[in-house]
């Protein structure tokens, strides 16, 4: 609760996050894909097997209707393909289109440049220390772990 802490102490503290976020962690790249599309070509690159809509619906949390959406921008943009199934021709998996591949790799290094200048700066040590860190905090809060 809010009245356990002391506010002047918080406070400083979100302003030392929000610091942190401004410094390293860039907004969307001019003409790029939206967050959630981006998210779905990771997904699609770093699966081990080929994706169908249903498989990106569970891995989201989106409904089927917001991930059809998603697919069909995509696909409008050129960055994935549907592969029918042999088996059932209304079934289809997704596949990255090479103009897909790219703009995956250009939104990657727009957002990714600050956290290597941040490794870099910090040292790998220190680095690693945040990471676990930050995951650890993601993890108590994404399962509600919070002691009081």
């Amino acid at each position: 609760m809010m009245e356990d802490y002391n506010w002047v102490d918080m406070m400083e503290k979100m302003q030392e996050i929000r610091l942190f976020s401004s410094l390293h962690i860039r907004g969307k790249r001019k003409g790029a894909t939206s967050p959630q599309e981006l998210d779905i070509l990771s997904r699609i690159v770093l699966s081990d097997t080929p994706l169908t809509p249903l498989d990106l619906s569970a891995l989201t949390g989106l409904s089927k209707s917001a991930v059809s959406r998603l697919i069909e921008s995509l696909e409008k943009k050129d960055f994935l393909v549907k592969r029918y199934s042999e088996k059932d021709k209304r079934s289809y998996a997704l596949h990255m289109t090479e103009k897909g591949s790219l703009e995956l790799k250009q939104t990657y290094h727009h957002y990714l440049e600050p956290i290597y200048r941040l490794r870099r700066t910090i040292g790998e040590e220190h680095f690693q220390i945040l990471l676990r860190e930050i995951k650890e905090a993601n993890h108590m809060l994404k399962n509600k772990e919070v002691t009081k």
